[in-house]
């Protein structure tokens, strides 16, 4: 999609949504079961937010192209509603101290946890037996490229709510989707398998309590 730095915020503004949503991230990654905040759990759940977070920096050159929509499909279906989230917002502010915050962050961390969650609605689609059906995976990944890029759009109704905007928007940043879309389908044939093996070997080490559903295991 297209930048959206022209909805600035003021410094303040901009570092007191940021604090609300770490706070709400930290909680969703950490509260409940005491299992959660063993070292091992907290390692490994910073240690995502930093890869995808990195990953995302790394490809910045390339518009719209970047790991984060695909490893949060993944993150949803492994981790669950709660984690996944979690880790969205994380991903979203850590790779945006170096990409650039505003009011846009607002609207990217929440299309990434709508992401997380579809992953985890999907999960028995695109998970089977504890194997990554990378074909329904890259169906997935091709969706919420749109969903997400849709959702970031709204924020240009802040500056001028009007319908109009939106479209004309929407139409101009069309090949920004498609790239965001075509990206995740490579992404998926070359990283999914290897993102999959890691969020599953990490259920066994941080000990997390497991939800069994369908031969699929998910973290609550």
């Amino acid at each position: 999609m297209l930048g959206l730095h022209a909805l600035g915020l003021s410094p303040e503004s901009v570092l007191f949504i940021e604090m609300i949503l770490v706070c709400s991230a930290l909680f969703a990654i950490f509260g409940g079961e005491r299992e959660n905040r063993t070292q091992k759990a907290v390692v490994w759940s910073f240690g995502i937010v930093v890869a995808l977070a990195l990953g995302r920096i790394i490809l910045g050159p390339i518009p719209n192209v970047q790991p984060v929509t695909i490893g949060l499909l993944l993150v949803g279906a492994v981790y669950g509603v709660r984690k996944g989230i979690g880790i969205a917002i994380l991903v979203t502010i850590l790779s945006n101290i170096y990409l650039g915050s505003g009011m846009w962050t607002l609207f990217q961390a929440g299309a990434w946890s709508i992401v997380a969650v579809g992953g985890y609605v999907a999960a028995n689609q695109f998970i089977k037996d504890e194997k990554l059906m990378i074909g329904r995976l890259m169906i997935a990944g091709f969706i919420a490229a749109f969903v997400f890029n849709y959702i970031v759009s709204l924020s240009v109704l802040i500056a001028d709510p009007s319908l109009g905007v939106l479209i004309a928007y929407l139409i101009t940043g069309l090949p920004f989707d498609l790239l965001h879309a075509a990206g995740n389908i490579v992404i998926a044939i070359t990283l999914g398998p290897s993102m999959h093996n890691m969020l599953s070997r990490s259920l066994s080490p941080t000990n997390l309590s497991i939800r069994s559903s369908s031969n699929e295991s998910r973290v609550e």
